[in-house]
């Protein structure tokens, strides 16, 4: 598949440590599309304008990683209904002088779990973190028709409205309250900042136990080996690292840019390409 270059980038602040430009490359070599694709860092003052700038064509796409998926979206032209429904975006697509915002986390989260032989349809889901990530769990678990949906975060308020707004139960951050779902669900999504860049810490309170029929997805691949996998895996548990996230949510961007669908099994030949070549 080959055809006119295309220029795309990742857009945060900072961004330096963003894998996504090692993921488009070894895509694109996957597929023979030619892609442009660079780390653009951009302050949250900068922001307005390079949009603006960017519609005059010399991008013909985003991603759009911290801080910026609030405001890209609230930017943009237009707005795909899952956009809308989890407050931000992190993607864009250059349409004419439009810019599109869609978020592909959900897509990213629900095509890693089916890799591994879980769903989000009928199943017990836990949510740990109450942010953006969280947010497009929720929406995509809700979306999907999960049983039951639960939200545990540090910040109580934060947890509550979160899970309020997609129909579950905020559940305290503590082992007392949160063993009895963590006993029940059947796929736990860690969706906080917990282990990014601390391979020892981990996102659950002492004394909680895994059991062997959960799956566990970390959205953390910085390091890609947390202290929950760990667990996860002791337990017995099915254990998805974020790599596989990242990489799907990286396939439908490309989808949505160029209409180019990935083939089956590519998922995981870029997953074993990126271990091959080095940690994230």
């Amino acid at each position: 598949m080959s055809g006119p270059a295309g220029h795309y980038a990742v857009l945060g602040n900072p961004v330096a440590h963003s894998l996504s430009p090692r993921l488009f490359a070894a895509l694109a070599a996957h597929l023979g599309v030619p892609l442009d694709y660079r780390a653009q860092r951009v302050t949250q003052a900068e922001l307005p304008g390079f949009l603006a700038r960017a519609r005059s064509g010399d991008f013909q796409g985003f991603s759009v990683t911290l801080p910026h998926k609030e405001a890209a979206l609230a930017l943009a032209d237009s707005a795909s209904a899952t956009a809308r429904a989890v407050g931000a975006a992190n993607c864009l697509v250059v349409q004419g002088r439009m810019l599109l915002a869609h978020n592909t986390d959900g897509v990213g989260l629900t095509r890693a779990l089916a890799d591994h032989g879980a769903r989000l349809s009928g199943a017990r889901v836990l949510i740990l973190g109450a942010g953006g990530a969280a947010r497009a769990a929720a929406h995509a678990a809700q979306a999907a028709g999960a049983a039951a949906l639960y939200v545990s975060n540090r910040t109580a308020p934060r947890a509550a409205r979160l899970a309020e707004a997609f129909g579950g139960l905020a559940v305290p951050l503590e082992a007392s309250a949160l063993q009895p779902h963590l006993d029940a669900a059947d796929v736990l999504v860690q969706a906080s900042a917990a282990g990014l860049g601390r391979p020892g810490e981990t996102p659950l309170p002492p004394g909680c136990v895994l059991h062997p029929g959960l799956t566990v997805l970390d959205m953390v691949y910085q390091p890609l080996e947390t202290a929950l996998l760990q667990a996860a895996r002791a337990a017995g548990a099915q254990s998805v690292d974020g790599l596989w996230m990242l990489i799907h949510q990286a396939l439908e961007q490309l989808r949505l840019w160029t209409a180019v669908q990935a083939p089956a099994g590519l998922a995981a030949a870029l997953h074993q390409q990126l271990l091959a070549e080095g940690p994230p």
